[in-house]
């Protein structure tokens, strides 16, 4: 799961340098097919680690370099889904443009480097994942967070927010469906979709998390949990304005609108993958959490990599818009059935 991706993304970067030093207009295809591969790999790398955290911990593996190593590991993720939103934007030809994207690529692979490098320490260093007494004990503060739980409140809050969502979703899908039937008024229903979520993203950034408002407070920009949700209102906000705004130029406007979307869609399934509980990192509640995130955020990577095979064809194709609405349809049951325990068949309460 790890290595994998790390390959894929180095490869990815020398087909993309050689792309641009000889103007070859297959291996920039070849570096932006690999580029979209590795951080699909990492996605599934990271929720794999979610899983190896929680038993390393309960295994006494000292909790610090855990964190440190997650915490590359979080925004290494993120920075790669940008780079696949701006590689989707910068053809070869557009020179100036490219060597930002290679630039931000070495930065990307820095901390790609540095993830790796923590990770090993946690092995060789800290013995996480050998059996054997990890050679660092765990201090008196790690063995009282293996304790820590979600409070009832806190649980009940977030279903409802996934719930108040899986509703926005919902109504996403029926606004790109009665695009894609070309019923009457479409102009008019065209602009509802951006409000949406332009409306969306100020409510998820005010009530996002159960104690994180005011924005004065520190909690927002300290917490990784707490920050995936502002980014994700942050973004939510961009491309509903980003939306807006294309309606107005000219040339195919559901392509442009759709290859916004497509990007909300991945950099929202890669948030899931990447989604913390850091109230009780290691309780029972955060593995049924990053069980149903991994559910949902694959579903979301699928939705925005249709779209983007679908933005990739010369011509629009009536199997990958389908399939897109399909894919919102399935990610709004999911959130309006999502619950923050174990799922029913691990022995949860399945609320």
């Amino acid at each position: 799961m790890v290595h994998f991706p790390i390959a894929l993304l180095f490869t990815a970067f020398g087909f993309e340098l050689f792309a641009f030093a000889r103007k070859d207009g297959r291996a920039a295809w070849a570096g932006q097919a690999l580029l979209v591969l590795g951080t699909v790999g990492i996605m599934f790398t990271f929720i794999s680690g979610n899983f190896a955290e929680i038993w390393a911990a309960r295994a006494h593996t000292p909790q610090a370099p855990i964190l440190l190593h997650g915490n590359f590991a979080q925004f290494t993720s993120w920075a790669f889904i940008a780079l696949v939103a701006l590689r989707s934007f910068v053809p070869l030809v557009n020179r100036s443009w490219f060597v930002l994207y290679l630039v931000c690529s070495v930065i990307a692979l820095g901390m790609l480097s540095a993830t790796g490098y923590y990770g090993g320490e946690l092995v060789y260093k800290y013995g996480a994942g050998v059996q054997a007494p990890p050679p660092i004990a765990a201090t008196d503060i790690d063995l009282a967070n293996l304790s820590l739980q979600l409070n009832n409140d806190e649980i009940a809050y977030s279903e409802m927010m996934h719930h108040i969502f899986g509703w926005l979703v919902l109504g996403m899908a029926f606004w790109l469906a009665y695009q894609g039937l070309s019923l009457p008024f479409v102009n008019v229903v065209r602009a509802l979709g951006p409000v949406l979520l332009m409306v969306g993203g100020v409510f998820l950034m005010i009530f996002s998390d159960h104690d994180s408002w005011p924005l004065s407070n520190l909690k927002p920009i300290t917490d990784p949990e707490v920050l995936a949700h502002k980014i994700i209102a942050t973004l939510m906000i961009l491309i509903g304005i980003g939306t807006s705004l294309v309606r107005k130029r000219p040339g195919d406007v559901s392509r442009l609108q759709s290859h916004l979307m497509a990007i909300f869609a991945l950099a929202g399934g890669g948030m899931l993958f990447t989604h913390v509980h850091t109230g009780a990192p290691y309780s029972d509640s955060a593995v049924g959490v990053y069980l149903h995130h991994f559910f949902l955020g694959t579903l979301a990577l699928s939705c925005g990599l249709v779209k983007m095979l679908d933005l990739s064809l010369t011509r629009s194709n009536k199997v990958t818009q389908i399939a897109w609405i399909i894919l919102l349809f399935m990610i709004s049951m999911a959130l309006l059935n999502y619950t923050e325990s174990l799922p029913w068949y691990l022995g949860g309460s399945g609320r």
